[in-house]
């Protein structure tokens, strides 16, 4: 057989795979996302040298308001002066389309372009090393026409460090991603391994194969792997109480039917039949019937979710209904039957028949085992941690090294060995505690017994 801890190739092929797409996927995106960044910040760039030289027009218009023709043309040549290396350029024409002022030595022609590369350009002077072309814009300033250049060196620079930028930002989250791309894979991978291993145990017969889960992890894997847990935690119940149920016919159901089979035979051999011997018989059989009843019984709750059939029931409702049909046999066996719950709801969310078969067994085991002018309370109150139910007796108790046991399929204590029953009930009380997820313990009442029994909420 194949060991089932060996890992494939496939798998890891298919971790990678997967951990490749999504980060060229991922890299494809951020590229878009940068590629964006780097184009909406040369439009803003571009637009604010537009609006510096939308400013300076404006200013210049301010300045021919106050001062007149002779204060704009030196304001215009003392611009063009201080532009190093002819970073702006500048030109004013007047009414007849003559130079007027500026550092630019010949008229353009119409219409003026928005951009113009800057060895096209009539520049006196040497131009700045980075600059490789200007942006043009004309503006009407009284009479004359003012035409401004704008080199994009500036510009340049602040894109190249911003693509630099980019592209080292790029590149990192292009080899981040790979890298926890592929740490995610091999994770995802060392957790399906480990689903498929516990899934090859346990189609080998090893039951008691988990996955490992993490607390608090809430991911589609820790949820598969929990219900997979969950799923052979039920098969492993199931199994176990068939087993169980096996064992118990196998060994505590052969002696009623050896003694029925002997007394069959004896009435078989004898020459006169009486009616009492066959009522014996019948009453040995209805017996042995409901002792298979309890076992199928306790095996259909343990091995089974019943759990679609749960809803909130009030506890009140199910004492009440108990008590009622329990009052004539106590009465009838000289036991005083009394209930004490409080005024208030006690939800309980579950099965309300098993609930009620669980308390009708704990009440029908007190008033069997008590002896005549013996008191049982079933009392019901609300706890910081849920409902709580007491049946409690002042009978003959039960001794102290049995309480661990009394819970085991057809366990009778030593003074109960004469009393009738099959030793069932308290069997089917606990598996009915199981599926609710309550606990239930018996403790002493001194004298008597206390059975209680906590819901959790």
């Amino acid at each position: 057989m194949d060991n089932p801890k060996r890992k494939g190739p496939s798998a890891l092929r298919t971790s990678i795979r997967l951990s490749l797409q999504y980060s060229f996927l991922y890299s494809v995106l951020s590229a878009l996302v940068f590629a964006l960044a780097y184009w909406f910040t040369q439009y803003e760039v571009q637009d604010w040298v537009l609006n510096q030289m939308r400013s300076d027009a404006a200013t210049l218009v301010e300045i021919f308001e106050l001062g007149g023709d002779e204060v704009l043309v030196d304001r215009v040549d003392a611009l063009a002066e201080v532009s190093f290396q002819n970073a702006r350029v500048y030109q004013l024409l007047n009414a007849e389309g003559a130079i007027v002022s500026g550092n630019l030595s010949s008229v353009f022609e119409n219409p003026l372009p928005d951009y113009l590369p800057a060895q096209e350009l009539p520049l006196a002077g040497e131009i700045h090393d980075e600059v490789t072309g200007y942006w043009l814009r004309a503006d009407d300033v009284g009479p004359y026409l003012l035409i401004q250049g704008a080199g994009d060196h500036i510009v340049l620079e602040i894109l190249e460090a911003l693509g630099m930028a980019l592209v080292a930002g790029y590149l990192a989250v292009v080899i981040l991603g790979l890298v926890v791309g592929v740490r995610i894979g091999r994770i995802t991978e060392r957790r399906i391994a480990a689903i498929s291993n516990t899934l090859t145990e346990a189609s080998c017969g090893n039951l008691a194969s988990r996955i490992p889960t993490t607390r608090n992890a809430r991911d589609d894997l820790s949820r598969v792997s929990t219900e997979i847990n969950s799923m052979l935690d039920q098969i492993k119940r199931l199994l176990e109480s068939q087993e169980q149920i096996s064992n118990d016919i196998a060994h505590d159901m052969r002696t009623p039917l050896q003694h029925l089979r002997q007394r069959l035979e004896k009435l078989r051999d004898s020459p006169m039949i009486r009616p009492d011997d066959i009522s014996a018989s019948l009453d040995q059989t209805e017996e042995i019937i409901a002792t298979f009843n309890a076992l199928l019984r306790i095996a259909q709750i343990e091995g089974s979710d019943r759990r679609e059939r749960f809803a909130w029931n009030d506890l009140r409702e199910v004492i009440g209904n108990v008590t009622e049909v329990f009052e004539p046999t106590a009465e009838d066996a000289g036991i005083e039957l009394t209930i004490k719950v409080p005024d208030e709801h006690l939800e309980v969310f579950g099965d309300k028949n098993l609930l009620t078969q669980l308390l009708s067994n704990l009440v029908e085991n007190a008033i069997r085992h008590c002896p005549v002018g013996s008191k049982v309370l079933v009392l019901a109150e609300t706890t910081p941690v849920g409902p709580t139910l007491r049946v409690t007796d002042d009978g003959p108790g039960i001794e102290c090294e049995n309480r661990e046991r009394i819970f085991r399929r057809f366990f009778r204590g030593e003074k109960s060995r004469n009393s009738p029953g099959n030793g069932l009930g308290l069997a089917l009380a606990k598996a009915i505690c199981d599926l609710h997820g309550a606990e239930i313990t018996v403790s002493d009442n001194d004298p008597g017994t206390t059975f209680e029994i906590n819901f959790l909420r």
